[in-house]
């Protein structure tokens, strides 16, 4: 299971973010904010997240290639 937290600023980091995560159809990653957990390849599904807080990314199925981390570096929250 790899687990991080990320932040979208806005509705063009959604886009960006849903089109990224396009590239990785058959990998299963979720979306966790508050109660709900969420597909992260929706972009509806994250649009009815509150995007001004962190969520987390998870994909909880298998590790995720390096490809796929270096994709994400971009929404990654730094800590």
């Amino acid at each position: 299971m790899y687990r991080t937290t990320i932040f979208l600023q806005d509705l063009a980091h959604v886009k960006q973010f849903v089109e990224t995560t396009a590239k990785y159809d058959k990998l299963k990653i979720n979306l966790i904010s508050d109660i709900y957990t969420i597909d992260a390849h929706s972009i509806i599904g994250i649009v009815s997240l509150d995007i001004t807080n962190p969520i987390i990314l998870e994909v909880p199925d298998e590790e995720p290639s390096q490809e796929f981390l270096e994709d994400m570096k971009q929404f990654i929250l730094a800590e």
